[in-house]
């Protein structure tokens, strides 16, 4: 076989191996590429749906922030009016009792007076009863003696008609000065009497007036339920989606020029001068097909 031959053979093989390994890398670099651009769209669709989550999760913390609040200024104004109508209602019951209060205390103090009146009358009465009991037995006294001295001086005369006409006016002034002592006894008694009636009224009265009720005031108005400010929401950053990892692209022109500097350095060691094709011996190849294809070295597309 001569060199032309043998050049023919082996850069055809060569070039085959170098063609059919561009193809394949080419392959694989596409498969890579659309494997890259399908993990993006992944990536690109899982920060689209936490943008959309985060949103809604945004979003639904407001409307339930102003949903409660609205919901407990609703409540509180409720209350307000309850405990509003609730203060109305105990304010007049007290007024009304104030009033009953008055009204009781002042039937108190006349019921007093007329008790003190109707004491003092009585001590009064008794008093007069007294002196008028006493003139009538003063009275008596008076005639009883003039009554002695008359029969006295009816007897016989001369010192024994002194003595009995002295003996009826000593009994009549003894009587005197006992009615005298009694009567001042009674109205003494009677004036007590009515000091302890004025002093029973006074007690009576401080107690009526220790008892009566202070007179209410008017509450201050309660103040209306108010809504608290609303604070500042800060919505979530937006989530960018995450980038894919480049494909890792085969030198395809690379692999090309090796195939050919292959087949140049196997005409070199071709002997021209031999026409015996034995000692014609082709240059090693450079790298296999896996080789070229990336598969050993592991710059091939790692999805393959």
């Amino acid at each position: 076989m001569t060199g032309l031959e043998q050049l023919a053979i082996t850069g055809g093989i060569q070039l085959f191996s170098t063609i059919f390994g561009m193809r394949s890398a080419s392959k694989a670099d596409a498969a890579s590429r659309a494997a890259q651009r399908e993990y993006q769209k992944l990536l690109n669709k899982q920060a689209k749906i936490q943008n959309e989550y985060n949103e809604k999760s945004f979003n639904a913390t407001v409307e339930n922030y102003r949903a409660k609040i609205e919901y407990d200024f609703d409540t509180a104004v409720e209350n307000w009016r309850y405990n509003t109508a609730i203060r109305a209602i105990r304010e007049k019951t007290n007024a009304q009792k104030y009033l009953m209060s008055i009204r009781n205390a002042n039937n108190k103090l006349t019921y007093n007076a007329i008790a003190e009146q109707q004491g003092l009358t009585r001590s009064q009465l008794a008093i007069n009863d007294a002196r008028t009991e006493h003139a009538l037995q003063t009275q008596d006294v008076g005639i009883a003696q003039l009554v002695e001295q008359g029969r006295a001086v009816l007897g016989q005369a001369g010192r024994g008609m002194q003595k009995r006409t002295q003996s009826p006016a000593a009994e009549a002034g003894r009587n005197l000065a006992v009615l005298n002592a009694s009567i001042t006894g009674e109205i003494n008694e009677a004036h007590l009497s009515m000091f302890d009636i004025r002093a029973g009224r006074y007690a009576a009265d401080a107690r009526v007036e220790a008892a009566r009720m202070l007179r209410p005031e008017r509450l201050p108005p309660m103040p209306a339920p108010t809504k608290p400010p609303e604070p500042i929401f800060v919505e979530p950053p937006e989530v960018l989606p995450g980038m894919a990892p480049i494909a890792q692209q085969q030198n395809i022109p690379q692999m090309f020029i090796q195939g050919i500097g292959s087949i140049a350095q196997n005409a070199v060691g071709i002997d021209w001068s031999s026409p015996n094709t034995d000692s014609l011996q082709p240059a090693p190849l450079q790298q296999s097909r896996a080789q070229a294809a990336g598969w050993a070295n592991g710059q091939g597309n790692q999805l393959y």
